[in-house]
């Protein structure tokens, strides 16, 4: 009998445990526009039926960012229990100074086939400061490393090496940092001088790393300069303020100029050889005056043979679209209805 009960026991569902556990992972000094991470992890000792899904709180003083690091799976024992987790990781970031927090929160649980089991996550929050020496707020940019490069192509028209006016200079500048997001690196390059100018559409992507992590941004910026008159053009040097967040100071990041010198554009060439020299124009010109004048010579010595020509096409002419009747083809008594 005890045999049986103790089976009856092992095929009873049992009721899982279920737990959620929230922590804000933030270095000691925060500024605004850097990006901080909030983890989520559910855990149970059994299994996820359906699997769980990102909490919708709220966040104060501060915006949680799209981008979604992949999930991590854990394990722990505690008091004789084995629970596994499902780890789950957002960014947040605060556009000003004060408190970046997350308010108490409360969220219920569900499982299929167990009852729900509601958790309250208690309130968490971190201080965020400006540096010292910021001078345009619109235009600061926190990142934990920054590197610039750039690349200069040149368009020619012509097969020389010389740049004239109407060529084409084109810049690309690359910037790419750590620990931002591709809105945070400012526009780097802009019109000078003597030179018309055409934007390409800025091109801004996550960095990521091998395992799907976001890791910073990535802004590559294409100008083309069209000089339009003879001289020099001369790209000037770039330099980018940024707040290392790694060593909490401030640092520069610099790319060189150049300069380049235009010559005049390029003078009519082959097509100037289209065009017709004076002499020849008054060469075809008699030549299409003595053509008319031999034609109408001609018209006056055969005029009698045109003139009878004329007469016959006439007249084969009118007798063509002259009705013919057809006798006899319609009968002559007809009965009235």
């Amino acid at each position: 009998m005890k045999l049986i009960w103790l089976l009856l026991l092992a095929v009873l569902p049992c009721q899982a445990a279920m737990t959620v556990t929230r922590e804000l992972i933030a270095p000691e000094h925060v500024v605004p526009g850097q990006p901080v991470r909030v983890a989520v992890t559910f855990w149970t000792d059994s299994w996820f039926n359906p699997p769980p899904q990102w909490p919708s709180f709220p966040v104060e003083n501060g915006d949680m960012l799209t981008g979604a690091s992949p999930n991590q799976l854990l394990t722990r024992h505690e008091g004789g229990t084995s629970w596994s987790g499902i780890r789950m990781e957002r960014q947040l970031t605060a556009w000003d100074q004060g408190k970046l927090g997350l308010p108490a929160f409360e969220m219920t649980l569900t499982a299929s086939g167990q009852a729900p089991v509601t958790v309250k996550l208690p309130a968490l929050e971190t201080q965020v400061n400006w540096p010292q020496g910021v001078e345009q707020p619109d235009r600061f940019l926190p990142a934990a490393s920054l590197s610039l490069s750039q690349k200069v192509n040149i368009y020619r028209s012509g097969e020389d090496q010389t740049l004239r006016a109407g060529d084409v200079i084109e810049r690309v500048v690359t910037a790419r940092a750590t620990d931002v997001i591709p809105a945070q690196i400012p526009p780097l390059l802009y019109a000078i001088n003597g030179t018309h100018t055409q934007r390409l559409t800025p091109e801004n992507r996550l960095v990521t790393s091998g395992r799907g992590d976001i890791e910073g941004a990535e802004r590559v910026e294409t100008l083309r300069y069209l000089p339009v008159v003879a001289g020099e053009v001369t790209l000037p040097p770039i330099k980018l303020r940024w707040w290392d967040t790694a060593h909490q100071q401030w640092q520069t990041a610099e790319l060189p100029g150049s300069t380049y010198a235009v010559a005049a554009s390029r003078t009519a060439g082959a097509e100037s050889a289209l065009k017709g020299s004076r002499d020849a124009f008054n060469w075809l010109s008699t030549l299409l005056l003595a053509s008319g004048l031999g034609l109408l010579v001609l018209m006056f010595i055969f005029r009698r043979t045109l003139l009878r020509s004329a007469r016959y096409l006439s007249h084969r002419w009118r007798r063509f679209w002259q009705p013919i009747s057809l006798p006899g083809q319609t009968p002559d008594n007809r009965s009235s209805r």
